[in-house]
């Protein structure tokens, strides 16, 4: 059988080991000596800029929120104002609209006003031709009847004044 002695195995050599610490020990001093530093400023750079841009995003957030309730101010005021808007349209419509109306109303009255004149100047007018067509017949009748053509001027005013009296009373 193979002889494999596990314990030499297992348990390292001494002095190897001694060698590996103390070459250990010489790296962990070189990098102290000449990395730390550079390392140490690298992570504190790092450090500062990580906080700096932590520092940016939040004011960048507050502003952002700032700005979305300036926003909302602005869309409550605006609604606001359209209501104004829309409040003071449906006003002045409705002032328009009653002008309007009583323009046309006036309007109206003066053509029914100015239509009724013109219909009693007609009536009137009628009714003088009218006498004077009563007038006028009853000459000629009276004229017939009497045949005296030299008192017909008289016979005129005479019938003339008859019909004033009638229409008069």
């Amino acid at each position: 059988m193979i002889d494999i002695d596990i314990i030499s195995q297992l348990i390292p050599n001494p002095i190897t080991m001694l060698v590996q610490l103390c070459s250990t020990l010489v790296l962990f001093l070189l990098a102290r000596k000449f990395l730390w530093a550079s390392v140490k400023n690298f992570l504190q750079k790092r450090s500062e800029k990580m906080q700096e841009d932590l520092k940016q995003s939040e004011n960048a957030r507050a502003a952002a929120e700032t700005d979305r309730q300036a926003a909302a101010e602005q869309l409550s005021q605006a609604g606001a104002r359209s209501e104004q808007i829309i409040e003071a349209a449906v006003r002045e419509a409705k002032v328009e609209k009653d002008s309007i109306i009583a323009q046309a109303n006036k309007e109206a009255e003066s053509m029914r006003k100015k239509a009724e004149e013109q219909i009693e100047a007609q009536r009137e007018q009628m009714f003088q031709s009218l006498q004077q067509d009563i007038v006028d017949i009853a000459i000629t009748a009276a004229g017939k009847i009497i045949q005296n053509k030299d008192g017909e001027d008289l016979d005129h005013d005479a019938v003339d004044a008859f019909v004033k009296e009638v229409s008069g009373s």
